[in-house]
Formats: structure tokens, sequence, C-alpha cells
């Protein structure tokens, strides 16, 4: 069975218009903030750095209900909650490649009645144990891309998912991918001559696109946006043609 388009997004500043990471963080208590900057300087990944502000928040009594409420808050990129069920109801597959978590991604989904949307999810495993802590642990670790960090290869991840669809008898007329930042370079150097790679405009991902070293290596068609409409207005006629 062939699908019109797979469609991945990144997460933060992407589906939402903050980092979910920042967001959780900044419910911290001003006092830690010296703490919070000799934490970032001693861990070696970011996904370490965020188990260790998860369990600085716990120490500091913030609770489950709170961090799901900090997250649920979160403002959507404009127009992204209509995109994702414009793909959803034109029988395109969604799938996220995020560094954020699972707890934050599957809640915020949740919570903005998006989940069915969502096809599947590809982060960093994260749960509330008895004790109201938020445990993270990485994706996976990876020593074969050096565009990516060491937990999660967004490029690898999308072309495992199209294979793995094809072992189960579904293809894809397209690929999209769309994200802002330096990790998502990676998906996009994958897609090919008939792809769409989608940059937010103004964020790191356009500096790095526009280097001529890269420019020389994208394949798919570049098309910046600032909305969920411009993503849509590209997408729609490929899909009903």
């Amino acid at each position: 069975m062939a699908k019109p388009i797979l469609m991945s997004f990144d997460f933060d500043h992407t589906i939402i218009d903050k980092n979910s990471d920042i967001v959780i963080r900044d419910l911290l208590p001003k006092e830690c903030t010296e703490t919070v900057k000799k934490l970032y300087k001693s861990c070696d990944s970011w996904t370490i750095f965020m188990r260790n502000i998860f369990e600085l928040l716990h120490s500091n009594k913030i609770t489950q209900k709170e961090i799901n409420g900090a997250i649920n808050s979160i403002p959507s990129v404009q127009e992204f909650e209509e995109l994702l069920k414009n793909l959803h109801s034109n029988n395109c597959e969604v799938i996220i490649v995020s560094d954020s978590n699972s707890v934050f991604i599957e809640n915020w989904l949740s919570y903005k009645q998006l989940n069915h949307t969502v096809n599947e999810i590809f982060t960093n495993p994260a749960w509330f144990d008895d004790k109201d802590l938020l445990n993270i642990e990485p994706y996976h670790e990876q020593n074969w891309c050096t565009l990516s960090e060491k937990n999660l290869c967004k490029g690898y991840i999308l072309e495992e998912y199209i294979k793995k669809r094809k072992e189960h008898g579904v293809t894809f007329e397209k690929i999209a991918y769309a994200g802002d930042g330096k990790n998502d370079l990676c998906p996009m150097l994958r897609l090919s001559d008939k792809d769409f790679a989608f940059p937010r405009q103004d964020y790191p991902i356009i500096k790095l696109l526009n280097e001529p070293d890269t420019k020389n290596k994208v394949k798919a068609k570049v098309i910046p946006w600032k909305t969920g409409s411009d993503i849509w207005n590209v997408l729609h006629p490929k899909i009903n043609p």
C-alpha cells in the first residue's frame, strides 16, 4: 500500500514554540541558578544534564502535576495543530523524532487531543517513578554519525522507520522532514530529490543548510517555513494532485 507522504517532525521549536527542557528547567527556584550552571559544565551530554535537572526539581519539591502543567501550557507553533490534523485526515503518516523525552511529548499531545494524529514517537524514554521523580534514559547510543548527538541519530531513525514500514507493505510517495536545529541536518541529508526538507526560518538549521559544503549534499527540495500553513500549502497539492 502506498501512502502519499511520511511527515517527520522535530518537537521543540517545531511543533511546540519553546524548548520543553528549558521550560521545565525554569521551574527551579532562582537560588539554584549556580548549581544548574555547574551541572551543565560537568555533563557530557544534554540527556545526562536533564537527568540531573529532574533530580534537582525533585529535591526542590517540584511535583509531577507542576511539570505536566508547565508542558501543557506550551503553545504550538502557529497553525501546527491544524497541520497535524490535516496530515492525519489525508492518509499521511506522521512521526516525531526528538531529543526531548516521551513524557513531555506524549503529555502535550494528549492535552491538545492530537495523539491520534501521530503514528509513532522516537525520543528518549522517560517516566515518573513512585517517588514522583522524573527519570530519563538515552534513546540509543550511537557512534556512526558525527552530525548527531550520541543518544539520538535522527537520520538513522527515519531510515529505519521507512525500512520497517516497507517490510509491512507500506511505502511512501514522498518523505518530508521539518525541524529547527543542528541535529535536524542529518535526516534532511538522507532525503531524495523527490522529498522535502522544511527548515524553520530564522533558526540554526537555516545557517547550516546555507553553508557551501552542505548545499551540495542536500538532494531534497529545501523550503523554509514560519507556520504550519507554509508546510501544508506545499504538501497539500502533492496529496491531491
